[in-house]
């Protein structure tokens, strides 16, 4: 496939032009961007910090990375198994003993690829009640609440993305090192990638330029506060391995090329195991795909009020960060990745295909349930041109907070265990993939990247 020749300067003066108007169309305040080709590397911004307070973001304003955080914790796994201190196929249980009835057959291994069992989503979604009268929020105190509940399925058979899984993998590298898990990362990978602008609490960023969160009300953005599963601002130490981290693009940047540069020696690139779908794999916390036919190495992030996007894709010298303060952000950052992919690359139409008959998939409709992120019917649409998700406002009756899916307007079957809205696409957002049993009756979707059951008969 081609690659065009052109320089980041030029890379971010083809994005300049169409980035106002989707800030706008989709309603982000801000977005802090940074791009790197070959030895280039230029970071800017876009909208502003705050709607309330408002300054202009730029390459080096703070945001809630969210779950770009479980690649930095995967790096340090790697570098511990490179020293000999951890092996991934040992079970976690007899260290963290302590902390109540792991499974047996949990090994570190399961753990920074999701295939544990571990679910355990109430961690998040009732982290207000867990939490209150200022409880223990460390990593072990967080273990101790979950550590004896039932893996959602036999540890190693099946995928499905867990923060409470990498906060036990936390807890490992705490007592093997002996050190709380923050300085632990401040000196195996902030300060060796010079990440002067990379922090874990409030306190160390709140003298710099940091991005607000903010969210929507009737299709317009808004300041968030003290909403969702957060307590305030800050999250919980015991979520910070999984989420917790505050950066900036610039120094997202940095710490990717320091991952590459430590790959070699520590070999976190390699691919673990798969995630359930074709094409989709997990290395030590990094998601393993393909973008325009090349090798990227990639994780999303989202917390109350930011979303976010590093993708490395090393064949090509090509990296980039997109931060947005809004948690709806996710639409903005797939329209600024697909602007440089086609520019890096050259346009690339999407693909579509007749609809299969759907007879041999009606055993997939139903309602699929998938915890903290709430419930979604798969329906026949109503002309018959495939499939529907729809996702239904889900309230629990434990209060716990819950994250709606994503509704889809259309899908097609797109091979064994897939249903897509574009079957020639790379992008996970644009698949569904399915499990059913030997009937043909759904059991689980997998809706961002997690197991979502089948309810109700």
């Amino acid at each position: 496939m081609t690659v065009l020749s052109l320089s980041a300067a030029e890379l971010r003066a083809r994005l300049e032009p169409a980035l106002p108007e989707l800030l706008e169309e989709f309603q982000v305040p801000g977005a802090g961007i940074a791009l790197r080709l070959g030895e280039e590397r230029i970071g800017f911004g876009v909208g502003v910090t705050n709607l309330e307070h408002p300054l202009p973001v730029d390459g080096d304003t703070i945001f809630q990375i969210g779950s770009i955080s479980k690649t930095l914790l995967g790096v340090v796994v790697a570098q511990l198994e490179a020293e000999g201190l951890v092996e991934l196929d040992a079970p976690v249980a007899p260290l963290l003993a302590d902390l109540g009835r792991l499974d047996p057959r949990i090994t570190l291994g399961q753990l920074i690829t999701h295939r544990s069992g571990i679910d355990a989503q109430y961690m998040i979604g009732r982290a207000h009640e867990l939490l209150a009268d200022h409880a223990d929020d460390s990593i072990s105190a967080s273990i101790a609440k979950f550590a004896d509940d039932e893996p959602m399925f036999a540890p190693g058979s099946d995928f499905s993305y867990s923060g409470p899984g990498f906060m036990v993998a936390a807890a490992v590298v705490e007592r093997v090192t002996g050190r709380r898990w923050a300085d632990v990362l401040r000196e195996r990978v902030l300060e060796p990638a010079g990440m002067r602008r990379t922090f874990t609490t409030a306190d160390e960023a709140i003298t710099h330029r940091v991005a607000a969160p903010h969210d929507l009300t009737d299709g317009r953005a808004r300041v968030a506060r003290d909403e969702g599963w957060q307590l305030h601002w800050q999250l919980p130490g015991w979520d910070v391995p999984g989420g917790g981290v505050l950066s900036t693009p610039n120094e997202l940047l940095r710490y990717a090329e320091f991952a590459e540069r430590a790959a070699p020696g520590t070999a976190h690139f390699r691919t673990l195991a798969n995630r359930g779908v074709p094409g989709q794999d997990i290395a030590y916390g990094w998601m393993a795909e393909r973008r325009r036919g090349r090798a990227a190495y990639l994780h999303d992030g989202l917390t109350i009020g930011y979303s976010t996007r590093l993708v490395l894709v090393p064949e090509a010298q090509l990296g980039y960060a997109i931060l947005t303060n809004s948690v709806k952000g996710e639409p903005f950052k797939n329209a600024v990745e697909r602007l440089i992919l086609d520019a890096r690359f050259g346009a690339e139409p999407r693909t579509d295909v007749a609809v299969e008959a759907l007879a041999g998939y009606l055993g997939l409709v139903g309602r699929y349930d998938c915890g903290f992120y709430g419930q979604a019917d798969l329906r026949v649409r109503a002309d018959g041109d495939g499939f529907e998700l729809v996702s239904l406002p889900t309230a629990r009756d434990d209060g716990s907070y819950t994250i709606d899916p994503m509704s889809v307007e259309r899908l097609l079957p797109a091979g064994p265990g897939v249903l897509s809205s574009d079957p020639g696409s790379e992008f996970p957002e644009d698949v569904v993939a399915y499990v059913r049993d030997d009937a043909g009756l759904g059991v689980a979707l997998r809706l961002g990247e997690r197991l979502a059951v089948r309810v109700g008969g």
